[in-house]
């Protein structure tokens, strides 16, 4: 029987999926999140409890498995939020733990090739938001920066932005996923833009001609469980 792995969307909770895969030796599997999930008459739907312990796990093994490079180009592919890029993942590690001998610059596997192209797309476009946003200074001391992308880059620019504005307190957020980094001198953290809760660690901004007050998250910047890549 097919099984339908519904993870919460984060990247923890996707390489715990994968963990359950292996330990659970399934075969004909999916991982959707919750959004994207439908029952299926010859599907069992099973929900996947976030680990962080198996989520490094599965991080660690891959990046002796097939590169700490290619790894990260995985975590790019799943910020990409592209349709079916959980189960275009969950393929090549299968291929990767498999194979006899595996290559992450081996282009003629398949899983393999799709994996790179779309990592690629996701560092042009890494690049294109380095080269074009530019932090607004007019709101006293904090610097605010606005990203306008159809990829999840945000995991990707805290620390190019921490070297860049270390001197400075910044904010660049995501309109589209409502949520962005603020950087305080010392930390990073993750804010989202919230009208139902209170503000606790930060006094609300105006951002533009938005009434929608930004608050911060209590936890480190690893975005909802997400495993930060050195990229």
């Amino acid at each position: 029987m097919k099984t339908i792995l519904i993870y919460d969307g984060s990247f923890a909770g996707f390489l715990t999926a994968v963990y359950q895969v292996f330990d659970q030796n399934l075969k004909d599997v999916c991982v959707v999140k919750p959004k994207h999930y439908a029952p299926e008459m010859f599907a069992e739907g099973k929900i996947v409890n976030t680990s962080n312990l198996k989520a490094k796990k599965v991080w660690h093994s891959l990046q002796l498995k097939v590169s700490k490079q290619a790894a990260n180009e995985l975590y790019k592919v799943f910020l990409s939020e592209i349709k079916g890029t959980e189960d275009a993942i969950l393929r090549y590690i299968v291929h990767a733990y498999s194979a006899e001998t595996f290559s992450h610059t081996d282009h003629s596997k398949v899983n393999v090739l799709r994996i790179h192209q779309v990592s690629k797309m996701v560092d042009r476009e890494l690049q294109r938001i380095k080269d074009a946003i530019i932090l607004d200074e007019s709101r006293g001391d904090i610097g605010v920066g606005v990203v306008n992308s159809n990829f999840d880059v945000l995991p990707l620019l805290g620390k190019y932005f921490s070297r860049i504005y270390k001197d400075k307190k910044w904010l660049v957020y995501d309109k589209k996923r409502n949520y962005g980094l603020y950087y305080d001198l010392q930390r990073l953290s993750q804010v989202e833009l919230d009208q139902l809760q209170h503000v606790q660690e930060l006094n609300t901004l105006d951002l533009g001609n938005s009434d929608t007050p930004l608050h911060i998250k209590s936890q480190s910047v690893l975005y909802n469980n997400r495993i930060g890549a050195n990229c």
